[in-house]
């Protein structure tokens, strides 16, 4: 008999851990006095997120326009929040690196980084403010697949293996396998390490945002529609076609009709091309 979600999160066991400087980011991050000389000496502690700091806040997608040569400029360059969600982001990369890494993990990992650039994207092309928590939702969406891919090797490589199938899509496969999908692993992660409810919820949702609670429907409408063009540049393991629903659900919660979807579209892609060294860099 399948498991419910409730008894999947219930049985999962034990998850993995938010890396140390993570936790303590989110922990500093919910207290209103925190300042970000707080932030940027607890990043300095890390010299490998110092540089990725240094990377992101010089790329593109934030619209930085003078180089960012020191931590102290990235930090107050990006703002708390940004920098916060790159510490984050980091710690989500070193997620999927975790076990064996062949070509459909790092795949996995390109997939999961177009989805967040491309997903902020929309929302500024859109004038959405929920542009930050696009990109971090959009790095997580995917997250319980690297769960799976740790907690069941054989069992979900053999999923992966099967991908693409004209036959049934990813999700079908792991609620075939399992009883039930990444996205539901993926939610018991972001619960068990205290993210937001509206990240935790996109994630969730993002094969079937119109199904989102009302407050968090459209964040995951913009991930769905970053997942869509993901797959449609062919980052990722499945047919752009098998998230032709899911896309459908996201332009009615966004009360999108084609012509405008296609418009912001073209920005979004436009975005991602000119942050394309980010996939090496970050």
């Amino acid at each position: 008999m399948a498991l419910t979600p409730q008894e999947v999160i219930q049985n999962l066991g034990d998850l993995p851990p938010l890396p140390r400087i993570a936790a303590q980011v989110i922990r500093i991050s919910a207290d209103s006095d925190t300042s970000t000389k707080q932030l940027q000496n607890l990043v300095r502690l890390d010299q490998a997120l110092s540089a990725q700091l240094l990377r992101v806040a010089n790329s593109a997608i934030f619209g930085m326009v003078r180089e960012v040569t020191t931590l102290t400029q990235a930090v107050m360059t990006l703002g708390f929040s940004t920098a916060r969600s790159v510490v984050l982001a980091a710690s989500v990369k070193n997620l999927f690196s975790r076990g064996p890494v062949g070509p459909k993990e790092h795949l996995l990992w390109e997939h999961a980084l177009v989805t967040a650039i491309t997903g902020s994207a929309y929302s500024r092309a859109m004038r959405i403010p929920e542009a930050e928590e696009a990109f971090l939702a959009g790095l997580m969406h995917d997250i319980g697949k690297s769960v799976l891919t740790m907690k069941f090797p054989e069992r979900y490589g053999a999923v992966l293996l099967g991908l693409p199938d004209e036959s049934s899509d990813g999700i079908t496969r792991e609620l075939d396998a399992f009883g039930f999908d990444h996205t539901m692993v993926g939610e018991a992660l972001l619960h068990a390490w205290n993210i937001s409810e509206n990240i935790t919820a996109a994630v969730r949702w993002h094969h079937d945002p119109i199904q989102a609670p009302l407050e968090h429907r459209r964040l995951a409408a913009l991930v769905a529609l970053g997942n869509q063009l993901a797959l449609d540049l062919a980052f990722g393991l499945e047919q752009p076609e098998v998230l032709a629903g899911a896309t459908w659900e996201a332009l009615d919660v966004l009360h999108l009709q084609d012509a405008s979807y296609q418009t912001y579209r073209t920005q979004a892609l436009a975005a991602f091309e000119a942050d394309r060294a980010l996939l090496t860099d970050f």
